[in-house]
C-alpha cells in the first residue's frame, strides 16, 4: 500500500520528465554523453555498435540488438537518431529482423558530413550514444618549385641569362665558393646504358636510318655487315645473345649465341662514310655517335651507347629546353651552364667506374642524366645545345670548361627544375638538407628569386593531394585528424610535419626535403598551406 508521499511523488516524475525533455528539446540542457532509457521497461534493451570513425561521404553502417530478457524481439520499430542543434532527432525507422542470426538486429546506413552522434531508440528502451568521427578525407598541399632543390636551378638560370649573366656568373651563384675552370679533354669515351632496365623488353630490334653496319662479336671479330635496308632482331636467351637479320621481312642470316654484340655504323669514329642513325627498339632516344655494346645481363639484353664525354655524349643530354638558346629567347648562357655540370657529372661517374648492375657509367634516364642521343641533336633546336656544348670546349688548348670545388677537384654538380616561389623561406636547398649527406661548402642554400621570375616556369605554383591513406602510412596513426607543417628548411622545403589523430594522440615527423618529396609524392617539398579538403 502506497503512502500519500509515495503517490506524490509518483505522480511528480512524469511531470519531471517532461519539464527535462523540454529543456533539452530547447538546448537549454545537453544530453549526457551516453544517454540511459529514459522510460525503459523492464527488461527491454537496446545494444548499438558501429564503427567511431568515416570519412566525409563514406557510409558507415551502425548496428542494433533489441531484447527483452535476453530473448531478441523481431519485427519491431526502432527509431535511429541523430543528436543536432542541442536536441535529438529522428533520422529514420528501422525494423529488427525475425529469424537466425538476425532476429531482433537492425542495421542503418549513415553517411555523417561532420562528426555526429547517434543513437537507437523504443518506447521501451534507449541505446548508450554512438559517436561517428568524421575525420578528413584527404588534404590539398599548395606548393611550387620542382626537384631536390640542391645546386642550379634551371629556370633560375634561364632568367639569369636573360638578364646578362654569363655561365660562369650562373654557376658562381648556385654553388657558392666553387670556381669555373678548366681540365684536360683526353677525348675519352663514356658508356650510357640505353635499354636494360628493369621491365625492358627481353628483345630488341636494331635499325640504321643510312650507311652501312657491322655487326661484331665480344672479340671485335665480324659476324655480319649490312645497309640500312637491313634490321638486327635480338634475343637473349640461356646460352647469350642471337641474333636475326632480316631484309623486307625476309631473314637473310642468323647468328648463334654470343656473349657480346657490337655494333658500329658508318659517319662515327669507329668507321667513316655515310653517317646514319640508330634506332633501339624500346630504347628513349636514337643514336648517331659512337658505338652499341649489347651484353647478356639480368635475363635481358643490355644495350650501351659507347660515346665521347666532351661532345658526343653531351650533345646528346637532353635536360634544359635548347630553344632557350635561341636569339628569340636570350638564354645561351644558361645552356652553356647547363653543358658545364653535365660534363661534371659525367666525368665524375667515369671516375666511379662502370656499374655492375647496368655494366656502364651512366643510365639514360634521371637517375644520372637524361640522354636521348640524335633525338636531342637533330631535333628542335638541337644546333642551339649543340653551340651552347662546344662554347664549353677549348680545342685548341685541349681544355673543356668544369667546375671546381674548394680544394680544387671536379665538383659535384647536383642541378634541378626550379626553387619554390619566395616568400619568408625561399631559394635552394643544402645537400645535407634535402639528402642527408655531409655538407658541402659550395652545395649550400642560397636565396634564389630568379626561378620565380623565369617566363614560363610552369613550376611557380602547384597543388597536390595528400589521401588519408596516405597520411595514415606516414605518420603511422589509425586515423588522422589534421596536418599541419612545423618547420621549414631555409629553403622553404617542409623539416616537420606533425598529424594530430582524432583521439589527441600526435606524431611528429623530421626528414630530409627529398624524404618528404618522396614521401608525399610531389614534384618539390615547397609547400606552402595544407588544407583539408573533405
Amino acid at each position: 500500500m502506497f503512502s500519500a508521499t509515495s503517490r506524490a511523488a509518483s505522480g511528480l516524475a512524469p511531470l519531471l520528465a517532461l519539464v527535462l525533455a523540454l529543456l533539452v528539446a530547447t538546448g537549454l540542457v545537453a544530453p549526457p554523453a551516453s544517454v540511459p532509457p529514459a522510460s525503459a521497461a523492464a527488461g527491454y534493451t537496446l545494444t548499438a555498435s558501429g564503427t567511431s570513425t568515416t570519412t566525409a561521404g563514406v557510409a558507415k553502417t551502425l548496428t542494433v540488438l533489441y531484447q527483452r530478457d535476453g530473448a531478441p524481439v523481431a519485427n519491431a520499430a526502432v527509431s535511429l537518431q541523430r543528436y543536432s542543434n542541442g536536441s535529438w532527432v529522428r533520422d529514420r525507422t528501422v525494423t529488427t529482423g525475425s529469424t537466425g542470426t538476425s532476429a531482433g538486429k537492425a542495421t542503418a546506413s549513415v553517411k555523417p558530413g561532420a562528426t555526429t552522434k547517434y543513437r537507437f531508440r523504443t518506447t521501451q528502451a534507449t541505446s548508450a550514444t554512438l559517436t561517428v568521427t568524421v575525420v578528413p578525407g584527404s588534404w590539398s598541399l599548395a606548393g611550387s618549385g620542382a626537384g631536390h632543390g640542391v645546386g642550379m636551378s634551371q629556370y633560375g638560370a634561364y632568367e639569369m641569362a636573360r638578364t646578362g649573366s654569363t655561365a660562369s656568373d650562373i654557376l658562381r651563384y648556385y654553388y657558392p665558393g666553387a670556381t669555373v675552370s678548366t681540365a684536360n679533354n683526353p677525348w675519352t669515351s663514356i658508356d650510357v646504358q640505353v635499354l636494360g632496365r628493369t621491365g625492358d623488353p627481353a628483345t630488341t630490334t636494331l635499325g640504321l636510318s643510312a650507311g652501312s653496319w657491322r655487326l661484331l662479336d665480344g672479340a671485335e671479330a665480324q659476324l655480319a655487315t649490312g645497309t640500312s635496308a637491313r634490321k638486327i632482331s635480338i634475343a637473349r636467351t640461356t646460352a647469350g645473345l642471337t641474333a636475326k637479320i632480316t631484309e623486307n621481312g625476309t631473314v637473310r642470316q642468323t647468328i648463334g649465341a654470343r656473349p657480346t654484340l657490337y655494333l658500329e655504323w658508318t659517319g662515327t669514329d669507329y668507321w667513316a662514310g655515310t653517317a646514319g642513325t640508330v634506332t633501339v627498339s624500346g630504347a628513349q632516344g636514337s643514336y648517331r655517335h659512337g658505338r652499341l655494346r649489347v651484353t647478356d645481363l639480368n635475363a635481358r639484353p643490355n644495350v650501351v651507347n659507347q660515346v665521347v664525354i666532351n661532345d658526343e655524349y653531351l650533345y646528346g643530354i637532353e635536360e634544359m629546353p635548347a630553344l632557350w638558346g635561341t636569339s628569340a629567347y636570350g638564354g645561351a648562357a644558361a645552356l652553356e651552364a647547363q653543358a658545364i655540370v653535365a660534363r661534371n657529372y659525367a666525368i665524375l661517374d667515369k671516375v666511379e667506374g662502370l656499374k655492375a648492375e647496368c655494366d656502364c657509367h651512366l643510365y639514360d634516364d634521371t637517375s644520372s642524366q637524361n640522354y636521348t642521343g640524335w633525338t636531342r641533336e637533330g631535333g628542335e633546336a638541337g644546333e642551339a645545345w649543340r653551340a651552347a656544348v662546344d662554347a664549353t670546349r677549348q680545342d685548341s688548348a685541349s681544355t673543356v670548361s668544369v667546375v671546381r670545388n674548394e680544394s680544387a677537384g671536379i665538383a659535384e654538380t647536383p642541378y634541378f627544375a626550379s626553387s619554390g616561389r619566395g616568400g619568408a623561406f625561399s631559394g635552394t636547398a643544402s645537400n645535407q638538407d634535402a639528402f642527408g649527406t655531409a655538407p658541402q661548402s659550395h652545395l649550400a642554400h642560397v636565396a634564389d628569386p630568379y626561378s620565380a621570375q623565369a617566363p614560363g616556369n610552369p613550376n611557380t605554383s602547384w597543388t597536390g593531394t595528400l589521401t588519408q591513406a596516405g597520411a595514415k602510412s606516414i605518420f603511422g596513426l589509425g586515423w588522422v585528424r589534421s596536418v599541419e607543417v612545423t618547420e621549414r628548411y631555409s629553403s622553404g622545403q617542409v623539416r616537420t610535419m606533425r598529424a594530430v589523430a582524432p583521439n589527441g594522440a600526435t606524431r611528429t615527423l623530421t626528414d630530409t626535403a627529398e624524404g618528404w618529396r618522396t614521401a608525399l609524392g610531389f614534384q618539390g617539398a615547397w609547400v606552402d598551406t595544407v588544407t583539408a579538403t573533405r
